[in-house]
C-alpha cells in the first residue's frame, strides 16, 4: 500500500506489483546498484521547496535557508541550490560541501555551539554571510579573529534559548534553558552577550536566533518563539542600540514519516512565526529567516534494502533481517524514529503479518521499524523504506567496519550515482599499523 504523502512524487503501484518513481523501478535500481541504496527524487525536492516559499511569500521579507546538516550530499544541495535559497551550515565541512553544491558563501550563516579555531578562521577567510554566536567563548575569539582582515565587520547573530519546551524526542529538543545551545533570556546572559557583541570590534550584531527543538507537530510554538524574539530584540536595542534587522526562527517543523503521523500545515507555521514580527511597528521590517533541512529533503527518499533472512519467535514477534541498518539510519536507534516500509517488488500484495526490520549491526538496538505489516518475506526480496531522506545518510558511519550505501538522485527520466558505494578499502585508507 503506497501512501502518497510520505512518498516521493510521482510514486505509484504497477499492474506488476512493483514501486516506481516516476519511470524509475525500484527493483530495477536496486539490481542496478545494489543495496543498501538511497534514492533521491530531485521534482520532490523541487516541490518541497516551492511549498515553503509559497507558504511565505505574503510575509516577506523571509529568507528560507537549506539545513546543510538535514543531507549534506553535494548533489541533493546542488538541487536546492539552484532555486536561490541560503544555506545553514555547522561546520566548516558543511559550508565546503554547500559551496561546492553552489550556495554563495556570503548566502550561509555558520552556526555550531564549539567551533575549533581553525573552522572560524577559515570561515571568515571564505566570507560566511552570519556568523551566529552561541556562547560567551564566541566572542573574543571571533573579534580577535576578525581583527585586521576585513575594512567591513562581521555581520553577527546571537543564539538564544528562550526556555520554550515542545513535545518531541528528548534528543531534539533545543529551546530549553537546560540546553547546550544559546544564551538563556531569563538569566540574564543572552542580553549581557548581547552587550559584549556591540561593543567588539570588528562585529556588527545584526540579528538573534533561536531554535526550539525538531519534528515540533504543532506551530502554536513557534508563535511563541516568535513572540520571545521580536521582545529580546528590542531588549538589545534599548540596551546597545544595534539595530536588530534579522530574526533566525530556526526549523524543526515535523515531516511525517508514517501516513497516522500528525504535521503543522505550512501555512499555519508561517503565520505562527511571522505574525508577531509583522505587527510590532519596530520590527516590521525585519526579514525572518527560516531553516528547514528534514521539510526540504525528508520525504524526497526511499532507503533500499534486501531482505536477508527471517527469524520467527512463536507468540513474540517475527524478526525481517535486512542488509543494511543503524549504519546508514541511526535514527530508529538514536531518536526512536517510526517508519513504514513495503516490499517494493510485491507492493500489491496484501500485509499478511505484523514484523519487525532487524538491521544487520551487532547492536539489538539496531532496529530499523518496530512493527509494520508486510506480505511474508523471503530471502532476496527488496524492501522499501519511504521519508528517507533527512538525517540518514547524513549520520551514517562505518560502525562494524561496514561501507557506506551508495546514492542514486533521479531528475525527470534520468538517474544518476551521486555518491559511490563505499569499499572496504575506503574505510582504511586513512590508517596506520
Amino acid at each position: 500500500m503506497i501512501e502518497d504523502a510520505i512518498w516521493p512524487l510521482r510514486t505509484a503501484v504497477g499492474r506488476d506489483g512493483h514501486v516506481r518513481i516516476g519511470t524509475h523501478d525500484l527493483a530495477a535500481l536496486a539490481d542496478r546498484y545494489g543495496t543498501p541504496l538511497y534514492v533521491y527524487d530531485a521534482e520532490t525536492i523541487r516541490a518541497s521547496l516551492r511549498e515553503y516559499v509559497d507558504a511565505f511569500f505574503r510575509y516577506r521579507p523571509v529568507r528560507v535557508a537549506y539545513s546543510v546538516k538535514a543531507c549534506a550530499l553535494i548533489g541533493v544541495g546542488a538541487v536546492i541550490a539552484r532555486e536561490g535559497v541560503d544555506a545553514s551550515v555547522a561546520s566548516l565541512g558543511e559550508l565546503e560541501a554547500a559551496r561546492r553544491a553552489g550556495f554563495p558563501v556570503s548566502r550561509m550563516e555558520l552556526h555550531g555551539n564549539a567551533k575549533p579555531d581553525d573552522e572560524v578562521a577559515a570561515a571568515l577567510v571564505a566570507r560566511i554571510g552570519r556568523f551566529v554566536v552561541d556562547g560567551a567563548h564566541d566572542i573574543e575569539r571571533l573579534a580577535r579573529l576578525v581583527h585586521g582582515r576585513r575594512h567591513r565587520p562581521q555581520a553577527v547573530w546571537l543564539r538564544v534559548a528562550p526556555g520554550i519546551k515542545v513535545d518531541t524526542h528528548p534528543h531534539l529538543v533545543t529551546g530549553t534553558v537546560d540546553s547546550k545551545f544559546g544564551a538563556p533570556v531569563s538569566t540574564g546572559e543572552a542580553l549581557a552577550q548581547a552587550q559584549q557583541i556591540a561593543r567588539a570590534k570588528g562585529l556588527a550584531l545584526v540579528g538573534i536566533h533561536a531554535h526550539i527543538g525538531a519534528q515540533v507537530r504543532d506551530a502554536r510554538p513557534y508563535g511563541e518563539l516568535a513572540r520571545a524574539l521580536v521582545a529580546f530584540a528590542k531588549e538589545v536595542h534599548a540596551a546597545t542600540g544595534a539595530p536588530i534587522t534579522e530574526l533566525g526562527m530556526g526549523g524543526g517543523v515535523a515531516v511525517r514519516l508514517r501516513s497516522t503521523e500528525e504535521a503543522p500545515l505550512l501555512d499555519e507555521y508561517a503565520r505562527a512565526v511571522t505574525g508577531p514580527v509583522r505587527k510590532d511597528r519596530a520590527l516590521r521590517g525585519a526579514t525572518v529567516y527560516v531553516e528547514p533541512g528534514r521539510g526540504l529533503v525528508g520525504r524526497a527518499a526511499v532507503a533500499l534494502y534486501r531482505v536477508v533472512g527471517t527469524k520467527r519467535v512463536p507468540n513474540v514477534r517475527t524478526f525481517v533481517a535486512v542488509d543494511g541498518g543503524m549504519g546508514d539510519n541511526i535514527r530508529p536507534a538514536l531518536y526512536g524514529a517510526e517508519y513504514s516500509a513495503v516490499l517494493a517488488a510485491r507492493a500489491s500484495e496484501p500485509a499478511t503479518e505484523e514484523v519487525a526490520v532487524a538491521g544487520r549491526y551487532c547492536e539489538s538496538g539496531d532496529v530499523l521499524i518496530r512493527s509494520v505489516r508486510l506480505p511474508t518475506a523471503h530471502s532476496g526480496d527488496l524492501l522499501a523504506i519511504p521519508a528517507a531522506g533527512a538525517y540518514s545518510v547524513a549520520m551514517s558511519s562505518n560502525y562494524n567496519e561496514t561501507p557506506r550505501p551508495a546514492v542514486v538522485l533521479l531528475d525527470g527520466a534520468r538517474a544518476r550515482v551521486i555518491r559511490e558505494r563505499e569499499t572496504i578499502e575506503d574505510i582504511w585508507r586513512l590508517e596506520r599499523r
